[in-house]
């Protein structure tokens, strides 16, 4: 039998041996050959202090006190969020892709997956919560472990576009994870004139200066924002972009940003507030904060639809790929076995910092 990872009860990675079912009309069944998932995110919501005694009431758009007990913030059925594979099966109405075909997608950490095909008028996040989500692209030439980085690349490319990072500008992209990485890339694509990028982890500071960053920083050695204003002739930068998920730097974020300048909330963030202080400089210097539209609430296009909406910034991302100007050597690491995933998920965990973004081999 197939196995896939997932995560138990106590949010520990394990393997499961599961059985396929037949497919429907307008699905295809593909062997994965190279799966990858979260990592921020997924501690972010299994810590889930955002919603502890708190429901999130859709109708006022509100977290409400509440008594009930807080449902599991990780089902159990979904760990990966990209994939790479050969469509071994397809179903009766399927007429773009042929069995043998190399693609990638969204996909599960799972020895097979079962995609739907058709786009539906309006785009739904899967994410941790459908079991058979869609998109797929022909993989042609692409490198499978680039192709992996196209999901976190959406958060990057709608962060520098909603921040309105234009040519010229300067940037900090403060937090270095995957998306913090490939934030750092697209921001150079853009145009922008100087680039800082900040994190305590030397191995993701030296990939983002290979990205294009022209500073990298250590929060932990010197006051980071400080350093940028300083650098900057006492200015600061137009857009600092928050991807870590943490109030400290967020902190540093408002504190890089110059007068009349953007902050963008990008990163998962949980917890109160006790390290961020609003009244000092967000305050006197009249920043602006934005939390991109497409990120933090995945149900509603970004904010320049109807010109721009989901499928077309993955199409774009999938093209710039192709072009060889998205690039992002070095992302993936570790490349794991399956058997191993376990393993690594508690590295993630634990001791987080010689991994940059995971992967799975079958």
């Amino acid at each position: 039998m197939p196995i896939k990872a997932v995560f138990n009860e106590a949010h520990e990675a394990v393997l499961l041996e599961y059985d396929e079912r037949p497919l429907a009309p307008n699905e295809v069944r593909i062997q994965t050959e190279y799966a990858s998932g979260k990592h921020g995110t997924t501690l972010y919501m299994m810590e889930g202090s955002q919603r502890q005694g708190q429901r999130w009431a859709p109708a006022t758009r509100l977290f409400l006190p509440s008594d009930q007990p807080d449902p599991d913030p990780v089902p159990s059925s979904n760990v990966g969020t990209s994939g790479v594979g050969t469509i071994s099966e397809i179903g009766a109405n399927v007429r773009d892709w042929q069995a043998g075909d190399r693609v990638f997608g969204f996909m599960d950490v799972s020895e097979t997956n079962i995609i739907t095909v058709d786009r539906p008028a309006d785009f739904i996040w899967p994410g941790f919560a459908d079991p058979s989500p869609w998109l797929i692209w022909d993989l042609g030439d692409l490198d499978p472990l680039l192709a992996l980085c196209f999901e976190p690349a959406y958060v990057a490319v709608n962060s520098v576009r909603e921040s309105n990072v234009r040519f010229g500008d300067a940037v900090a992209v403060v937090g270095l994870g995957a998306i913090g990485l490939l934030t750092v890339r697209v921001a150079a694509l853009s145009g922008a004139d100087l680039i800082f990028a900040v994190d305590p982890l030397p191995k993701r500071r030296a990939l983002a200066l290979e990205y294009g960053a022209h500073h990298a920083i250590d929060p932990f050695a010197v006051d980071a924002a400080l350093e940028i204003k300083e650098l900057t002739g006492g200015a600061g930068v137009d857009v600092a972009i928050e991807i870590s998920g943490h109030y400290a730097a967020l902190d540093t974020a408002i504190r890089a940003a110059r007068f009349g300048g953007t902050v963008c909330q990008a990163g998962a963030i949980s917890g109160n507030a006790a390290e961020l202080w609003l009244g000092r400089e967000f305050l006197t210097n009249s920043l602006k904060m934005i939390v991109p539209q497409g990120n933090g609430a995945m149900e509603f296009a970004p904010a320049d639809f109807p010109l721009w909406d989901q499928y077309r910034i993955y199409d774009t991302i999938v093209s710039m790929m192709r072009q060889n100007k998205l690039t992002a050597p070095g992302l993936i690491d570790p490349l794991v076995s399956i058997e191993d995933f376990p393993d690594v998920f508690e590295q993630i965990r634990h001791n987080p910092s010689e991994l940059v973004k995971y992967a799975v081999r079958f």
